[in-house]
């Protein structure tokens, strides 16, 4: 199968790579493609589909691989009506799998209608050695938000507070600086669109930072 990639940033070209590692031809920039695959910023999704839209085959399973998804789904299906559309989230990058992504973890979120678009996704992850977690968006965007959301909350926090490595270090400590150089590769774009398009991070934010308070007032 030809795959083609719209989004040629960090993780798209990466991500192309990685299919070519197991034999996929990919096209970035390609939407002529059997799959085609949106790599694009959230922020960026609804004009990218927009934008590419008509120059899609009849044929032609779109999925994107965004780090929420109860919006992105919502887009997808909104913006490609007459096309078979899944939302995915590959749960590494660069810098967690720079070499191979095999055994890394991709969530799929099947869409109404959509059968035939799961299914040529999980053949390409499968082949990829990914194992696939099925959830809802709502279910993805939960778990996301106390995961991969809260993670790069306190690696961006603790990199803020100055917090760095030292001689006299613990190795939970060590394990806390290797968060901050791990989400610090990403983008700040990355972080604030994790932020404010996944509908389930206000409150997780909230119970957080509650819950910080309080053990800081148990401290005084």
């Amino acid at each position: 199968m030809d795959i083609g990639i719209i989004g040629a940033g960090r993780f798209g070209t990466y991500f192309a790579g990685q299919l070519e590692r197991v034999g996929y031809r990919v096209g970035l920039g390609d939407t002529t493609a059997p799959l085609v695959i949106f790599a694009v910023p959230i922020r960026s999704l609804r004009q990218a589909l927009l934008g590419y839209r008509d120059e899609l085959g009849p044929g032609t399973v779109v999925a994107d691989v965004c780090s929420v998804k109860m919006i992105p789904c919502d887009l997808l299906a909104g913006s490609l009506p007459d096309r078979e559309v899944v939302g995915t989230h590959p749960l590494f990058g660069p810098d967690s799998a720079p070499v191979s992504c095999a055994g890394q973890r991709a969530a799929i979120c099947a869409l109404p209608g959509g059968e035939r678009a799961v299914a040529a996704v999980e053949e390409v992850y499968r082949r990829l050695g990914l194992n696939i977690v099925r959830c809802t968006p709502e279910e993805h965007d939960s778990q996301v938000a106390r995961s991969q959301f809260l993670t790069h909350f306190i690696g961006r926090g603790a990199a803020r507070a100055g917090i760095e490595r030292l001689a006299l270090s613990t190795r939970t400590h060590e394990a806390l600086m290797d968060i901050v150089d791990v989400v610090g590769h990403d983008t700040m774009e990355l972080f604030e669109d994790m932020a404010e398009f996944n509908p389930k991070v206000p409150e997780v934010r909230a119970q957080f930072l509650a819950a910080l308070r309080a053990i800081d007032e148990q401290l005084t």
